[in-house]
């Protein structure tokens, strides 16, 4: 008989702010104020951005004084602990989230209650100031720190756009990944460039805004190329980083093989678990199936989620990618729908004018004519998938809930995704948050396996029927790990005090 597990009653002891040495607390005291202080800057900015040709601006300036007010009083809220309240707007996961108030934590508070139940409760709070409104009710407060990070990435954009378009074989006009993939699914070539796609789609997740307080271009930037330049060896093995193929030919020509080989040790070593060759063990069998990526951030790691996908196709592994965005800000960097076209049409469409004097510019400039139509091809080639039906972009309610995906399989609300999602042949749970969800974010004992920890997804006597492959790609940002062999918690305790959530290490965990 499967466990009622509950909010309240998780696997283990839930994550809470009420240790002082742990990350939910130093999330719930330092970094949560900094970033709903930045809604409150987000919305002044925007509000007094507003055109004084504007009819409804007296309205809308009305609104958004509303929206900072109520986000100051969440912040007061947050700051004294105060208990959880009810939610008022007319969203329709309102009845489901005051139930689960009413159920679980009546009279609890910030800290009292589990993190992750604080920690998404803000962001639903932060939805319902501005779900309130009219004129603001559809408003990102996040989407200008997307848009600027997202723009830091040019140089690793532009260089993988390059190895993923630009013919290198004169004849037959066709890219490296193209050349990789064309001996068949199974072939050295396609299974080398798996190892490589995973190790781009695993770092790509380095860069989560909701970590970065105050984020640091160049250091996002520097992160990004440690990322591409970790795998200029062509070594084949199951550790094997992002290699020629993914970084530009003038970059790998500039450094050594000293330094590539150091870069590509450094980033195995930081894999703490690595189950890529079981991945790969199902990956390889899978003819035109279909694929299945929660998404986690939006910017430079969805692109690489792109990149990912792409490579699924060429491959011939799937012939339908179904991705699931979030309905609501959240967690800052989180995809939405509007995220994944608008970063398509950075790719290949010019930013409108604005004004009529000033001709259309691109949203990435390089200057290299050989990197701009990279850029174009890429673009235009993701958004024929879309057009196509190849591609998809969906979004439930589920994935902003309270709930881990523990109750994915039964949840009443959740029915309509699971019964599609069954029809999927991997399910690919990008990031953090997606892996906390997971694992119920509890106390697990790190050498627990990644298939029990994931209760009714994984492959244990209660696995919910039809749930297919299940893999976490995951840099460690949260005090949960599950997974690792004996006596690596205690190595990496005697070397780094916070490697549990400094976004350094890693893991890739499947359940078959």
């Amino acid at each position: 008989m499967t466990p009622l597990y509950s909010p309240l009653n998780p696997p283990h002891k839930a994550l809470s702010g009420q240790d002082k040495h742990s990350f939910g607390y130093t999330t719930l005291q330092s970094r949560l104020p900094v970033i709903v202080s930045k809604i409150v800057d987000d919305v002044y900015r925007a509000y007094n951005g507003l055109s004084d040709s504007d009819p409804l601006k007296k309205e809308k300036e009305q609104e958004a004084k509303k929206i900072i007010e109520l986000i100051g009083g969440l912040r007061y809220e947050l700051q004294r602990d105060k208990p959880f309240r009810p939610f008022t707007d007319s969203r329709e996961d309102v009845e489901e989230w005051n139930q689960a108030l009413a159920e679980y934590y009546p009279t609890s508070s910030w800290y009292k209650a589990s993190w992750l139940f604080s920690e998404c409760y803000l962001y639903r709070r932060v939805k319902e100031a501005f779900a309130l409104t009219q004129h603001w009710k559809d408003y990102d407060p996040f989407f200008e720190q997307k848009q600027t990070v997202f723009k830091s990435s040019q140089k690793a954009v532009v260089s993988m756009a390059v190895q993923l378009t630009t013919p290198v074989d004169p004849k037959t006009k066709k890219s490296m990944l193209d050349i990789k993939v064309q001996d068949g699914p199974e072939s050295k070539g396609t299974r080398d460039a798996f190892f490589e796609m995973v190790q781009v789609s695993l770092w790509g997740n380095a860069t989560d805004l909701s970590l970065l307080d105050n984020p640091d271009l160049a250091k996002i930037e520097e992160l990004q190329r440690r990322m591409l330049s970790s795998g200029s060896s062509n070594n084949s093995s199951a550790n094997a980083s992002p290699a020629a193929s993914t970084v530009h030919v003038d970059q790998v020509a500039q450094d050594s093989p000293e330094e590539h080989a150091s870069e590509l040790e450094k980033h195995a070593d930081k894999i703490l678990s690595n189950d890529s060759e079981l991945l790969w063990s199902k990956v390889k069998s899978l003819r035109n199936g279909r694929v299945d990526i929660i998404l986690d951030n939006a910017g430079f790691e969805l692109f690489v989620d792109f990149v990912f996908a792409d490579y699924l196709v060429r491959a011939g592994f799937a012939s339908e990618v179904v991705f699931h965005a979030k309905r609501i800000p959240w967690f800052v960097s989180d995809v939405m729908p509007f995220d994944f076209q608008w970063t398509l049409d950075q790719l290949h469409r010019p930013t409108s004018s604005t004004s009529d004097n000033t001709p259309p510019t691109n949203f990435f400039n390089p200057t290299d004519p050989i990197e701009q139509q990279a850029l174009q091809d890429v673009g235009k080639k993701w958004q024929d998938y879309v057009n196509n039906g190849i591609w998809k972009v969906t979004s439930h309610e589920f994935w902003t809930s309270c709930y881990s995906f523990y109750h994915l399989p039964t949840h009443p609300s959740a029915q309509d995704l699971f019964q599609d999602m069954r029809q999927s042949d991997l399910w690919i749970f990008k990031g953090d948050l997606n892996y906390r969800k997971l694992v119920y974010d509890c106390k697990w004992p790190t050498t627990t396996p990644f298939t029990k920890a994931i209760g009714p997804l994984g492959d244990g006597e209660n696995k919910a029927e039809g749930v297919p492959v299940v893999v976490s790609f995951r840099t460690c940002k949260a005090d949960v790990v599950v997974g690792l062999a004996e006596g690596v918690e205690e190595k990496m305790d005697k070397v780094v005090d916070n490697w549990m959530v400094n976004g350094e290490y890693a893991v890739i965990s499947v359940s078959p």
